[in-house]
C-alpha cells in the first residue's frame, strides 16, 4: 500500500529509491465492479551513459528521443558520491542531465578535483543537447560551486541556476580545497542537540562582511531560484539567501533572483514524496568516520516544501531553458 509507510525512530540512512533506471510497477486493488484494465502511470524512459572525459566523472541521463534538448548540470552536496535519481527525474521531463561526482576525487596531479568548464563542455558537446540551453542545479555545497562557476567562469554561461539549501560563501576564485580549509577553521562552532546529533549550520556563521570570502553575486547574469528551509540545521541557507539578495540589490541585478522560503522545512529538500529525513548517518569524507547529522525540518511542512519547490523548479527550468 503506497500510503502505509511510517517513520522509524531508529537513526539510519536516508530512504532513497535506487531504482531510477526502470519505472515502478504499481498494482492497484479496487472494489468489485471497478475497471480492471492496466493504466500507464508514466511512460518516460531514461538512458544512462558514463562520462569520464577530461577528468570529469559522472553519469549523463537522457530520454531516448532524438532531441535536441535543454540540459542541466546536477551538482550534489558535500556528502560526495555519484547521486543520480534527481538527474533521472529531470531526464524523464525532457532534459539531458549530467550528475557530476566531484567531492573526494583528485586530478592527475593528485590535487582535489576542481569543477570547471570541462563538466559544462560534456553537456555542450552531447549530441542530444542544445548547447546554448544549459542550466545548473546545485544542492547544499553544490550551490556554492554552481554560483562560483556562474560568476567567474569565462566559458560556463548557464541560462539559469537553481540552488537548494545552499550558500554563497566561497573564497573569490577559491578551490574546493580552500573552501573545506575555511570550514575546518570554524569546526569549533559545531553544536550538538540533546540527542548528540551534529548541527553544522554555525560553521559558516556569521555571514562574513569581507567580500573576498563570498561569491560576487553582482557578476551573475542569469536568473537564480533559491530554495530555503527555514529550519535547516546543517547550512545557513536562510541567512545566505538574505545576504545574496542584499548583494544583488547593491549590484543592481536583484531582478534575477527569486527565493522560495519554507517555514519548518529542513536541509534535505528532495524531490516530492521522498520521505522526510530529519537526521541520519553521515560519513565524514576525510576520516570515514560515521556520525549522526541533524538536517532539520518537521514532517508535514517539510513534505509540502518538497512538493511545492519541485514543481516550481520544473516551471522555472521550463521558462528559462525551453522558452524562446
Amino acid at each position: 500500500m503506497l500510503y502505509a509507510l511510517f517513520f522509524s525512530r531508529e537513526i539510519a540512512k536516508a530512504l532513497l529509491c535506487p531504482f531510477f533506471r526502470c519505472p515502478f510497477a504499481v498494482c492497484v486493488r479496487a472494489v468489485r465492479g471497478a475497471r480492471a484494465e492496466f493504466i500507464t502511470l508514466c511512460s518516460s524512459y531514461s538512458a544512462r551513459t558514463a562520462s569520464s572525459d577530461d577528468g570529469t566523472f559522472g553519469k549523463v541521463l537522457a530520454t531516448t528521443c532524438p532531441g535536441p534538448f535543454p540540459a542541466v548540470l546536477d551538482l550534489w552536496g558535500g556528502g560526495g558520491g555519484l547521486v543520480e535519481y534527481r538527474s533521472a527525474l529531470l531526464a524523464s521531463k525532457g532534459y539531458v542531465a549530467l550528475s557530476l561526482e566531484y567531492i573526494g576525487r583528485v586530478d592527475d596531479d593528485g590535487k582535489p578535483y576542481q569543477v570547471d568548464s570541462a563538466a559544462f563542455d560534456v553537456l555542450k558537446q552531447h549530441p542530444q543537447v542544445c548547447p546554448e540551453r544549459i542550466g545548473i542545479l546545485g544542492l547544499s555545497f553544490g550551490v556554492s560551486v554552481a554560483l562560483g562557476m556562474a560568476a567567474y567562469s569565462t566559458v560556463v554561461k548557464p541560462r539559469c541556476l537553481v540552488g537548494v539549501s545552499g550558500s554563497h560563501i566561497m573564497p573569490v576564485n577559491g578551490s574546493l580545497a580552500d573552501v573545506f580549509a575555511q570550514i575546518k577553521k570554524n569546526v569549533k562552532n559545531t553544536r550538538y542537540d540533546e540527542e548528540h546529533r551534529i548541527i553544522w549550520r554555525d560553521l559558516l556563521l556569521p555571514i562574513p562582511d569581507d567580500p573576498s570570502k563570498k561569491v560576487e553575486m553582482g557578476r551573475i547574469k542569469c536568473p537564480i531560484l533559491l530554495i530555503v528551509g527555514e529550519d535547516d540545521q546543517n547550512w545557513p541557507a536562510a541567512e545566505s539567501a538574505e545576504d545574496m539578495k542584499k548583494m544583488m540589490d547593491q549590484a543592481g541585478n536583484s531582478h534575477l533572483l527569486s527565493v522560495l522560503s519554507y517555514p519548518e522545512a529542513g536541509h534535505l529538500i528532495e524531490p516530492p514524496y521522498t520521505p522526510h529525513c530529519r537526521a541520519s548517518n553521515f560519513m565524514l569524507e576525510e576520516t570515514r568516520e560515521k556520525v549522526i547529522v541533524l538536517w532539520g525540518g518537521q514532517t508535514e511542512p517539510h513534505s509540502y516544501a518538497q512538493e511545492d519547490s519541485w514543481y516550481k523548479t520544473l516551471a522555472f527550468l521550463e521558462q528559462h531553458l525551453y522558452s524562446q
